[in-house]
């Protein structure tokens, strides 16, 4: 297998090393034959030049980049090569003008006759193309080539122009350089399936419709739009290649309505072939000449298949990309649309938690208080008259109802800590940090205020990550890391514990939940584990640029 695999890299490292080596000979016999001529230039420095060609070569196959790319590179120095051959000929051809070697003055012509040589060389093939293409376009009875013709149509169907105008611009250059009278296009998709997807609209019927015509009728009452081929005529094209109105008149008559063909001469000037890719007809394409012009050949009809199985690689291609395009279009708004249901469950889930604390504020807390102080009134009137027995009593309910608001007050802010609301995130964390059994510690620096939803998801996070902590590593220390940064603001929780091995222990409930509170709000969260080395929970969360501004206020619960 190893063997299967360099092979390909060997020959991708020869082939950069061969071009290196075409290189330093074309600088090397460039180098000498300018030095023959007399003209003063250092050995050292072609030699030089010459070794680094070769050096950059050698070092080029040791890039994965530059093995991709050994095709194109070798290519592109054979061209150099060329050039530089093209510049030893015309030295030679300056030799034998003058008949002897240069001497004297001459010999500092040699020099830039040597860069001019090369400067020619190279512009020359540009120039020869575009001058080709316009005298081409000048001469309008000079047609181009099929294959010149179909370059133009790659290319414009590479640089990813609408359908629409790829089909006109190429049924006008079919009919400028091939003579045609009339060229018709028919696109569309004779698969039902697909037929929501059609390139005309998305009609609900499949097949094919007459989408172009040029020239453009004058009159459209003379020449009216024809109703779609259906798929039994579909199925009929499938079967055909490139044919004439012959096989028209005895498969797909419709489609010469309108045409006079009146003698043998005049069915030799219609020519039609699909444009299909595996059983489907993507489009039909139908030229037309003149009575009096020379009748199609071998080679027109060679050139017409071609220019159908270009068609239909570009419009499957364009129809493959308008799928995507729309897949991750739905697939966008789902993720949009998903993002907003989870933001409004966890916005219900923390307005209900608020609610919670503060019916247990000023509800439950405040009645225990109330029954704290008079069982203490009464416990102080009674104190001279009763028993000792029945203070002890009194003072035992009293550190029952004390108790109880302590843990109702626990209660209430690990439903929603007001001290998160008012005094922020850090706060409210070394609060819980205090609360919690664990060792904790909490670091933060210049973290200021944040939106309301971000502070509860990091929060709750936080919170939770404490809660496994002391589930599965009850005397681990933790350390809460909270860091903003433009942005974002991201938060770490990590343990001394024993850890756990994540390959074979699956999330739990704790873990889930984080990940749907900080997913929520567009954010991400994520652990890392190995036995013997702890737990590290991470995760950030997007937040506005700007922060609001701290809240003023600041109350205390009765009973604090």
């Amino acid at each position: 297998m190893s063997v299967v695999n360099d092979r390909p890299g060997r020959r991708a490292r020869l082939a950069l090393f061969v071009a290196g080596l075409l290189v330093a000979a074309t600088v090397g016999v460039l180098g000498a034959a300018v030095e023959f001529l007399g003209a003063a230039l250092a050995p050292g420095v072609v030699a030089a030049l010459a070794g680094l060609a070769v050096l950059a070569g050698l070092a080029a196959g040791a890039s994965a980049q530059a093995r991709r790319s050994s095709i194109g590179v070798l290519v592109a120095t054979a061209s150099v090569a060329a050039v530089g051959a093209s510049v030893l000929l015309g030295l030679v051809a300056l030799l034998l003008l003058l008949g002897r070697l240069p001497a004297g003055a001459e010999r500092r012509v040699v020099g830039p006759a040597a860069v001019a040589i090369v400067i020619a060389a190279a512009c020359a093939g540009p120039f020869a193309r575009r001058a080709a293409r316009r005298t081409r376009a000048a001469m309008h009875a000079v047609r181009r080539s099929p294959d010149e013709l179909l370059a133009d149509f790659a290319e414009n169907a590479g640089r990813g122009s609408p359908v629409d105008d790829l089909l006109r611009t190429l049924a006008e250059s079919m009919r400028r350089d091939w003579q045609l009278s009339r060229v018709e296009v028919w696109t569309g998709l004779d698969d039902p399936a697909a037929a929501s997807n059609s390139l005309l609209g998305g009609r609900a019927a499949p097949g094919l419709y007459r989408t172009l015509v040029v020239p453009s009728a004058l009159d459209p009452d003379a020449d009216p739009v024809p109703p779609p081929l259906d798929p039994a005529e579909l199925g009929m094209l499938r079967r055909a290649g490139v044919a004439g109105p012959g096989w028209l008149r005895l498969w797909v008559p419709r489609l010469l309505d309108g045409r006079k063909h009146a003698d043998e001469q005049a069915d030799r000037q219609l020519r039609f072939a699909p444009a299909l890719q595996g059983d489907s007809v993507l489009a039909l394409v139908i030229i037309e000449r003149p009575p009096d012009a020379l009748p199609f050949s071998t080679s027109d009809d060679r050139a017409l298949a071609e220019v159908a199985r270009r068609l239909a690689i570009v419009l499957r291609n364009r129809s493959l990309d308008e799928a995507l395009q729309a897949t991750l279009a739905d697939l966008r708004q789902a993720n949009v649309d998903l993002q907003a249901s989870r933001r409004r469950l966890v916005t219900t889930a923390d307005g209900e938690r608020k609610r919670i604390e503060r019916d247990l504020h000023d509800g439950a807390q405040q009645h225990l208080v109330a029954l704290a102080v008079g069982i203490r009134l009464v416990r102080d009137s009674l104190a001279a008259a009763a028993s000792p027995a029945d203070l002890e009593l009194l003072d035992e309910l009293d550190r029952g109802v004390r108790e109880s608001i302590g843990s109702l007050r626990d209660l209430a802010h690990g439903i929603y800590p007001p001290l998160l609301r008012d005094s922020g995130l850090e706060e409210a964390l070394r609060a819980a940090a205090k609360r919690s059994p664990l060792a904790v510690t909490v670091s933060a620096t210049d973290l200021g205020r944040h939106p309301e939803q971000v502070e509860a998801a990091i929060y709750f996070c936080c919170l939770e990550a404490l809660a496994n902590v002391g589930k599965h590593a009850p005397g681990a220390s933790v350390t809460i890391t909270l860091q903003a940064v433009p942005g974002e603001l991201r938060f770490e929780v990590a343990d001394d514990g024993p850890g756990f091995d994540p390959a074979t222990t699956p999330a739990g409930a704790g873990l889930s939940n984080m990940a749907d509170r900080i997913g929520a709000l567009g954010g991400e969260v994520a652990w890392r584990a190995s036995p013997g080395h702890g737990t590290v929970v991470v995760g950030r969360t997007p937040v506005p640029r700007r922060a609001p501004a701290p809240a003023a206020r600041r109350t205390v619960p009765v009973g604090d």
